[in-house]
């Protein structure tokens, strides 16, 4: 599976003393603690913390945290879908990609569900920090996902330079709350005007259009933006079901009950032994907007 080849690729590079990668690259004034310590600042926002994945290092730990927990919330949102069973061939364009765990979790729902169905991908991101990570993407040996692309480019340069002809799956995967931790949540509403006449505009008439957003459960990081995207399709002329979704992971307030509650929060992923070091999470707890054109 492409989340084991990923998050082992990530291990050996993060534990092994022949690479000696090491902490020089980043940016972060104060001296390095952990990498642990360094993503809590970059996800919570941390006043003069940091507040980008900068660093090899971090991005290796990140991975090993995080992508059992993403990969799984974005199954879970898969399996939800009644439109997505009616596309042959997935065409996915994520903003923002990073290690890809939409990807994985792509690979895993056609695995259960069609393996006959196959899977391209275009991943969209600014950080080419990442590149190691997406060109093992690209040697992985499948036969569900064919084609892997990447670009390194700002979004809102890209879609302003490119139109996307041949998408039929949108995903923004913690993107909102970036715009937030980042201090550009105004650019958002420009940001789905770019998606919109840049991606959506150019679907294929006689098949689903499915946009998949999953972000931080919390009305100050951004979530509350979600909807804005289907007023957005409402006064393009794009039509079609909106559901939202939520995980129920230590919620601190009613405000986090965002639509239907997942049966479960359990990741959907074994992980692997030895990954303790990295304290992955074990649970989602994520707010999701499912968004189903047709």
């Amino acid at each position: 599976m492409l989340i084991n080849e990923i998050t082992g690729y990530c291990d050996d590079q993060y534990s092994s003393i022949n690479t000696k990668i090491k902490c020089d690259d980043c940016t972060k004034t104060k001296g390095c603690t952990s990498c642990k310590d360094c993503l809590t600042e970059i996800h919570y926002n941390i006043p003069g913390g940091k507040n980008d994945y900068d660093c090899k290092n971090l991005i290796n730990f990140y991975v090993c945290d995080y992508s059992f927990k993403y990969a799984s919330e974005i199954l879970y949102l898969l399996r939800q879908s009644q439109k997505i069973k009616e596309i042959s061939t997935y065409h996915i364009t994520s903003i923002g990609c990073g290690a890809c765990p939409d990807l994985m979790a792509f690979e895993s729902y056609v695995n259960e569900t069609d393996p006959s169905k196959a899977i391209s991908y275009l991943g969209i991101d600014i950080n080419e920090l990442w590149k190691p990570i997406h060109n093992k993407i690209k040697e992985y040996d499948s036969k569900i996902i064919y084609k892997t692309r990447f670009r390194y480019d700002d979004a809102f340069k890209y879609l302003d330079q490119m139109i996307i002809k041949d998408a039929n799956v949108l995903i923004l995967q913690y993107i909102i709350s970036h715009f937030y931790n980042t201090g550009k949540i105004g650019q958002l509403d420009t940001f789905f005007d770019e998606l919109i006449h840049g991606i959506v505009k150019h679907k294929n008439n006689d098949m689903p259009f499915i946009v998949i957003i999953n972000d931080v459960n919390s009305n100050n990081r951004g979530r509350d933006y979600f909807l804005e995207l289907r007023t957005k399709l409402k006064e393009a002329d794009f039509h079609g079901c909106a559901t939202q979704y939520y995980f129920d992971y230590n919620l601190k307030s009613e405000h986090q009950r965002y639509g239907i509650c997942h049966k479960s929060n359990d990741i959907l992923y074994e992980i692997p032994f030895g990954f303790d070091k990295y304290e992955p999470w074990e649970h989602c707890s994520s707010a999701q907007l499912l968004l189903e054109i047709y």
